[in-house]
């Protein structure tokens, strides 16, 4: 079965520190600012492990929040305005 991350989205969190992940491109990134932490993804399975993952630099990190609408500093969903 191929690797689908909206159907684990919901249970699928960083593992150093809790936040939420968001996919980009063969690699998963946390949300969190202060971690910043891109998972790879291998063969279709997400490695999880801290020994494994990249931290982002402040800038990388912000492009992909904004890629993902989120905010470029806080990493927390932007919401519409109306």
């Amino acid at each position: 079965m191929p690797y689908d991350f909206d159907r684990v989205k919901d249970f699928l969190v960083c593992p150093t520190c809790k936040s939420d992940l968001v996919p980009e491109e063969d690699a998963l990134v946390c949300v969190n600012p202060d971690t910043r932490l891109s998972f790879p993804i291998v063969d279709e399975i997400p490695r999880l492990l801290a020994e494994e993952a990249n931290e982002l630099t402040q800038d990388d990190w912000s492009a992909v929040m904004t890629r993902h609408n989120r905010d470029p500093q806080t990493g927390q969903p932007l919401t519409p305005t109306a």
